[in-house]
């Protein structure tokens, strides 16, 4: 369960909703990713938005490599019950093809008697442009915790 909370806890921590609206080509990416990991889909929800060679660095896990193990990563979490991602941009920092995003997040989780809990947290999120244009997650990484 306290995997799933982490796992949880980032993808709070990558997508957004209208806070992000004057925040260019961010505001966009994130909102193609909140929309993946709410559609419950883990494979589907990384290939819209993790690039081919993308890492996840969880707390208290080990680093999460590559687009597909990051599908599974995430489908666990969804199988698990996470759900209800909410995301909160704070600041963007653009780096030619490069944009860095630290935010914070939440999502539901499973609690006690059929009950959810809220649980979130920081992140810092490393997004690299495409050949094609689009946007996709290189690095994630989030923390658990105000």
């Amino acid at each position: 369960m306290r995997k799933h909370l982490a796992v949880a806890a980032t993808a709070a921590l990558l997508g957004a909703g209208a806070a992000l609206a004057d925040q260019g080509p961010i505001a966009e990416a994130q909102r193609s990713w909140e929309t993946a990991f709410n559609g419950g889909d883990g494979a589907a929800a990384a290939a819209a938005v993790f690039t081919e060679d993308a890492r996840l660095l969880p707390p208290g896990e080990p680093m999460v490599e590559g687009r597909e193990a990051i599908g599974k990563y995430w489908q666990g979490a969804m199988d698990a019950g996470v759900h209800g991602l909410d995301l909160n941009l704070i600041a963007v920092e653009m780096q030619g093809d490069t944009m860095i995003e630290t935010g914070t997040w939440s999502v539901l989780v499973p609690g006690e008697n059929g009950g959810e809990t809220r649980v979130g947290g920081k992140s810092l999120v490393i997004w690299k442009k495409q050949a094609d244009g689009v946007w996709r997650m290189s690095q994630d990484m989030w923390n658990n915790g105000q």
